[in-house]
């Protein structure tokens, strides 16, 4: 919550915030809830169905990835910026949804016969599961999430997901208790994205006119290919490294291996969605900002974001890395203990995707200077396919680990010099690195302080307040010693 306080009490100086307040509101209490909930599902998971079935899971959810993925094509990102930038007058933004929407349902269409092609023609292993995992396409077909992101209706957003995620909670504590119930765990997750995304629809009349689809033609409808294909050609790209390290690892290696990686991976990016949160809700702000030209302050809500990012993700990483030892086999099980060194290398990987995450949802796409993006992860693709293929038959679930952090770090580099061309960022970078000493200090003293406390949830929870305490007091010194902006941020917050 701080971090969207903070964000809040700067851009409350830019007007029109109390919308920009609330939504931050909304989504920091989702991702904080849709944070704890893994950590309820994940030990359990791990312990009812295995890793070896984890990685049947994590495999063919890869291969339904690809066909939702071109389903969707670059529609939430377009579809977000496009309804934040346009008039608002109703009528003209019924126009346009119903015109983007009919190209996505069209998309949808297409996957979803592709995809039972694939599934009738190709696919031999795991087709029950296979089968299942369809529903997610239907999923992408009802999908109009970017409709309310684009007006700022975070609000019916977050209450829906949370709704349907605490009952999928329930069920899958009910119904999957065995290695068996592989099958109805992944029905309970991809009919809960159907369920999810089809409840939104009771709500589109209080946005957008039905009726207007009768104004809707073929030419508007082309208007949006090509912007959409923009918006894809990365998503696509990013796949390779966020997807296609779990189908590289069911085609090199084994399913074991894959549910080792899936879970290490689903560690890491637990905390990502909080921050990514924040990313969603600043993208039709900052979009708006750039349609109305007000590039001072948004360059100003950026730079403050960045830090902020790399003060947040730097403690998460090191945080999770220097109690990783402890923590795997209390909440995974016995079995799990490779995911420990995977986690520990994986870590870096938060603040990579948080930066990378930043710049693209508040700065390439608001900007509409996707070449940026499209390079950037087209170029760490290509790097995560070679580093994977190298090492993935020999090393397993580390090997794709190595790639993924490779990845990350080449789209990082690429994005931010690429930007500094524009915006003088790189000051604000480095500059931020001061966290990363932090965390390494924080790291090497919890390992110290491990040796001599006792093992389970006690030692656990004792590590994570050292190290807790040891950041915050480097980072409070540290802007005492030079008289940071934050520190009047944080006194302003407290009045």
């Amino acid at each position: 919550m701080a971090f969207s306080k903070i964000i809040f009490a700067e851009c409350s100086k830019f007007g029109k915030m109390s919308t920009l307040k609330k939504n931050l509101a909304y989504q920091t209490v989702y991702q904080l809830i849709s944070t704890c909930l893994p950590l309820i599902t994940s030990p359990y998971l791990a312990r009812a169905l295995g890793a070896t079935q984890q990685g049947v899971f994590s495999y063919t959810q890869s291969i339904v990835n690809y066909f939702t993925l071109f389903a969707m094509l670059g529609v939430v990102n377009y579809g977000t910026r496009t309804i934040a930038s346009i008039s608002s007058d109703k009528n003209q933004r019924s126009i346009c949804f119903w015109s983007i929407y009919l190209f996505q349902f069209f998309l949808s269409l297409i996957s979803t016969v592709v995809y039972f092609l694939y599934l009738f023609l190709i696919c031999k292993d795991n087709w029950c599961i296979a089968c299942i995992q369809g529903l997610y396409i239907l999923g992408a077909l009802l999908d109009i999430n970017w409709l309310f992101f684009g007006v700022e209706k975070f609000e019916i957003t977050v209450k829906r997901s949370l709704i349907i995620r605490l009952i999928s909670l329930i069920a899958i504590l009910l119904f999957v208790n065995r290695p068996e119930d592989l099958w109805v765990y992944t029905m309970i997750m991809a009919g809960g994205t159907v369920f999810s995304n089809a409840v939104l629809w009771r709500f589109v009349p209080s946005i957008i006119e039905i009726s207007s689809i009768k104004q809707v033609s073929i030419s508007s409808i082309k208007q949006h290919i090509k912007p959409n294909i923009v918006l894809f050609i990365p998503l696509m790209a990013m796949s390779v490294y966020h997807v296609m390290d779990k189908t590289m690892l069911g085609l090199l290696s084994s399913y074991t291996q894959t549910g080792y990686y899936y879970n290490a991976d689903k560690v890491i990016n637990i905390p990502i969605s909080i921050i990514n949160g924040v990313g969603t809700v600043m993208l039709p702000r900052m979009s708006a900002l750039a349609e109305a030209g007000n590039d001072e302050e948004s360059e100003k809500i950026f730079k403050l974001s960045i830090e902020m990012i790399v003060l947040v993700s730097t403690a998460i990483a090191f945080g999770i890395a220097s109690i990783s030892k402890e923590f795997t086999p209390f909440f995974f099980g016995t079995g799990f203990d490779p995911c420990i060194n995977l986690i520990i290398v994986l870590a870096p990987v938060l603040i990579l995707k948080s930066l990378s995450q930043t710049s693209r949802m508040q700065y390439l796409i608001p900007k509409r200077k996707e070449n940026i993006f499209i390079q950037s992860v087209i170029a760490g693709a290509i790097i995560n396919f070679i580093v994977n293929l190298c090492l993935i038959s020999r090393f397993g679930a580390l090997g794709a680990v190595i790639g993924t952090l490779s990845a990350e770090f080449v789209t990082f580099l690429w994005q931010y010099f690429k930007m500094n061309r524009h915006i003088s960022i790189w000051v604000t970078v480095i500059g931020s690195l001061i966290y990363l000493i932090f965390g390494l200090i924080m790291f090497g003293v919890v390992r110290l302080f491990a040796l001599f406390l006792p093992d389970g949830i006690i030692g656990i929870s004792l590590e994570i307040v050292v190290g807790a305490v040891v950041y915050i007091c480097l980072c409070i010194g540290m802007w005492n010693a030079t008289k940071h902006p934050f520190l009047n941020i944080i006194k302003e917050l407290k009045r």
